[in-house]
């Protein structure tokens, strides 16, 4: 009766080792074959689901050895095409059903919907589901997603022998499997939350050009918007938002909060006391106005505004196209020059000297494996800020690595204007300040013209990272004619008396003696800085899995979303 509630549809999916004797080796081969055929629909109350073979007699993939990740997610797909027809967005979960009977592990197995992969040790175990004439053993959630409001999504099923199974593993083994989708995700998925009541989804574009968003009414109010990123329909956060906060980690050392001048027109964020007093020592004069050194120490603030061994609280950015979650931290985490070297174009680019420009088709890529990182081939020297995170994300979040998703990011060195022969604005610019609309899309700088040998920046996939201005803008902050006034309107404005510069993922422009960044000032504006300037502060970017729990909170700061 449960089952007739839910509503599934079931495809059947079914794995067989086989061995095969080559000299003195021996090998496990994977045979897998879908068996359902032809087209099947299901009509729900807002979805429709299709599931379609791409060809009449099912898939059949055949000798398929272990797989390293980025051969099994060439394999041919499994597509469901999910419409929703109403005017809400509605969720979805992918469960996998095991078959009693079964010999190879769940560890020895990787399973992938759409680009998110894990092995399936690593799934969310649910309640088995009870499936007419199918011997259940356990069912877990393998992917979750979103279908925003009259808007249709291919997801895609892709299914593979880990590249680590050993002959002795992986051999005569046998692995059955049951796939249903079912709408609606459960009570503790995290993206069933942000589509909850109190966030309904404004379809309408905001006018960039205005500034900042009304607080609660008009064209351009606070909510939660759609747009689309390279990946797909994006749900992001805009405006005075409150019910946007999760927990995540703990602080591993204090940052203390060192005011720059008397006016407090400016903090920077240290990770420790005697480092801001050093500053003090040497600079107090010259740099910060200051009539003494003691005078400099004393405006050190008498407590860190992060303490070691505290929680660490986190915004929600958006639901990103493939499904994940972005999250930036609420406070700094400390101050980082962008590239300690500024007079060269390349020292714009979160990477430099790449071996091949990092795109869409090769991204760069920086993975975390227990203590340490893997850069791709084609990924040349890390920027200052770039080693700054990834050594923050070893001390601090390595514990949580299985939750974090490895997913995009984009320093966008598209050209905007002008030529390596005089000043050159990228791509940011020009959404930023010509045209006014700026996007979670990551153009692609080979495509860009004379961009043909850029060895810095493009795209990336990475565990840890930082916004781009154009996200920035999109979540209120605003670029030329940003005032003060209203600047509580933003969520990403989270001291009421000090302002601090963050910076972000994005160039500004270049000249040969002259790399600039774009950052964002906590008074709500967006402006740009030399790449080598210390004061700026760090506001750590990473993206939870699609299928993220949560164990309790209801998003507010108070009650913040605690990640299971």
């Amino acid at each position: 009766m449960k089952e007739r509630k839910r509503k599934i549809t079931i495809i059947t999916v079914i794995g067989v080792m086989l061995i095969l004797a080559i000299t003195t080796f021996t090998y496990a081969i994977w045979s897998r074959t879908h068996i359902q055929t032809g087209v099947n629909k299901n009509t729900y109350a807002c979805f429709e689901i299709s599931y379609a073979e791409t060809n009449g007699n099912g898939i059949s993939i055949q000798n398929g050895y272990p797989q390293k990740d980025e051969d099994g997610l060439k394999n041919e797909p499994y597509e469901v095409q999910i419409t929703n027809k109403c005017d809400t967005v509605s969720t979805y979960n992918v469960i996998l059903n095991k078959e009693q009977g079964s010999t190879l592990k769940d560890e020895h197995l990787k399973v992938a919907v759409d680009n998110d992969y894990k092995l399936l040790s690593q799934a969310t175990p649910t309640t088995k589901r009870e499936i007419s004439g199918f011997s259940n053993e356990a069912s877990y959630i393998i992917g979750t997603g979103v279908v925003g409001p009259k808007q249709t999504k291919i997801v895609k099923i892709r299914s593979w022998m880990d590249k680590d199974t050993s002959e002795t593993e992986g051999e005569n083994k046998s692995f059955t499997f049951k796939i249903t989708i079912e709408t609606g995700a459960g009570v503790g998925d995290l993206k069933t939350k942000i589509f909850g009541k109190e966030y309904a989804v404004i379809t309408e574009e905001p006018d960039f050009s205005k500034g900042y968003p009304n607080s609660s009414s008009g064209s351009d109010k606070s909510g939660l918007y759609l747009s689309f990123d390279d990946e797909g329909p994006s749900y992001y956060f805009r405006g005075n938002v409150e019910n946007n906060y999760v927990q995540l980690g703990t602080n591993k050392e204090n940052a203390y909060l060192y005011m720059v001048g008397h006016d407090q027109s400016m903090a920077t964020v240290y990770g420790s006391y005697d480092a801001a007093e050093n500053d003090c020592n040497n600079n107090y004069e010259i740099d910060y106005e200051y009539g003494s050194a003691q005078e400099c120490i004393e405006d050190i603030q008498s407590e860190p505004m992060q303490t070691s061994n505290q929680p660490i609280m986190w915004r929600i950015v958006r639901i990103n196209g493939d499904g994940t979650i972005r999250l930036v931290t609420d406070n700094p985490v400390g101050g980082s020059a962008f590239n300690e070297t500024y007079n060269g174009y390349q020292y714009v680019g979160y990477t430099y000297e790449n071996s091949e420009p990092c795109t869409h088709d090769k991204p760069c890529s920086s993975d975390y494996s227990g203590n340490s990182w893997t850069n791709s081939e084609n990924m040349g020297t890390n920027s200052t800020i770039k080693g700054y995170l990834e050594d923050w994300y070893n001390t601090t979040l390595k514990d949580f690595n299985d939750k974090i998703a490895l997913t995009s990011f984009c320093n966008d060195t598209s050209y905007g204007s002008g030529s390596e022969s005089s000043t050159l604005y990228y791509g940011p610019y020009k959404r930023l300040n010509t045209d006014k609309k700026p996007s979670l899309q990551c153009p692609d700088p080979t495509k860009q013209s004379g961009s043909e040998k850029r060895n810095y920046g493009g795209v990336y996939k990475l565990k840890v990272g930082l916004l781009t201005a154009d996200e920035m803008n999109m979540a209120g902050m605003s670029y030329n004619g940003a005032t003060r006034d209203n600047y509580l309107l933003k969520y990403l404005k989270n001291n009421d008396k000090y302002y601090w510069w963050m910076w972000s993922m994005s160039p500004y422009s270049a000249l040969s003696s002259n790399a600039i960044e774009f950052y964002g000032g906590t008074g709500g504006g967006i402006n740009d800085y030399r790449v080598y300037d210390t004061d700026h502060v760090v506001r750590p970017v990473i993206n939870l899995n699609a299928d993220t729990l949560i164990t309790s909170g209801d998003g507010s700061q108070n009650n913040p979303f605690i990640v299971g």
